[in-house]
């Protein structure tokens, strides 16, 4: 029998935003918590979710699941996505190139040639600055204005390249979030363009400023990642840096999963880092 209707996830509202800068829209697929319609005064911790084609689903199932068995709060889930369509694997290449282009800082013309290669389609890099543009300008005062959100308790959630984007983000704008949830960023970014790490150059230029950073950070990787260039040491060298700094109301937890490579390590990443950094109230109250 043929399916009646596009499958769907309850409680879920589809919006459509655009970013002007490079004529793109997005949509935002909003998950709402159980006890939202019956509390109206009620706000909610608020995940602002990168990568939301391919993590939505997994990521409200998990947050909703946690809140039920009392052991999580209830959340918004808020996904940022593309507006792609079937067969599976052309979307998976559409969505490969944009995220490449919005979660880039820089241009790397050789990275634009190998995701090229990939997307069978072309590739541009170095939106990032636009992208968070669009988060900071128009996503979040959309979803504050829309739904009963805490303003002051928002999650921002990436892997690999939405991992590079989380700690743009994070050393760009840093109050814009209260928490930050990283897996398996790309650190090598700038390598082969620029000769540098970019996300290294962009903490030393933050920390040549500021003696705060009153967020939460969850650093996460792979035991068996490491693929074309040294993830764990990468991933170690940041850490060390961030402690180093000893900045004023920072708080950083690094976990590596194990058993897991780059692929396998987005589900544990992703509901270890939630928990570590969106304890339950009660929880935050004693602590």
């Amino acid at each position: 029998m043929a399916p009646q209707a596009q499958a769907s996830i309850l409680a879920a509202r589809l919006h459509s935003l655009s970013l002007r800068f490079v004529n793109q829209e997005y949509h935002i697929t909003v998950a709402l918590p159980a006890s939202y319609p019956a509390q109206p005064t009620a706000r909610y911790p608020t995940i602002y979710l990168l990568d939301a084609n391919w993590y939505f689903g997994m990521v409200t199932d998990i947050t909703r699941i946690m809140a039920r068995c009392e052991t999580f709060p209830e959340t918004i889930v808020v996904g940022i996505g593309y507006p792609v369509d079937e067969p599976l694997d052309d979307a998976f290449k559409q969505i490969w190139a944009s995220r490449q282009r919005d979660f880039t800082p820089t241009v790397d013309h050789e990275e634009e040639r190998e995701d090229q290669e990939f997307a069978q389609r072309p590739v541009t890099t170095g939106g990032a600055p636009h992208f968070l543009q669009f988060i900071r300008e128009e996503l979040i005062p959309f979803i504050e204005d829309e739904y009963r959100t805490d303003g002051d308790q928002r999650v921002l959630v990436g892997h690999s390249s939405g991992g590079l984007f989380a700690l743009y983000t994070l050393f760009h704008a840093p109050n814009l979030f209260r928490s930050y949830i990283v897996g398996s960023p790309y650190l090598n970014h700038g390598m082969k363009q620029h000769g540098e790490r970019i996300i290294f150059t962009y903490e030393q230029r933050f920390a040549a400023h500021h003696r705060q950073l009153p967020v939460n950070l969850y650093l996460a990787i792979g035991e068996h990642e490491g693929s074309g260039y040294p993830a764990h040491m990468y991933l170690r060298e940041l850490s060390d840096q961030l402690r180093a700094r000893g900045y004023e109301g920072f708080a950083l937890t690094v976990q590596t999963h194990p058993n897991c490579d780059h692929c396998q390590s987005v589900a544990p990443a992703f509901q270890a880092g939630l928990l570590t950094v969106c304890p339950m109230p009660d929880a935050a109250a004693k602590g």
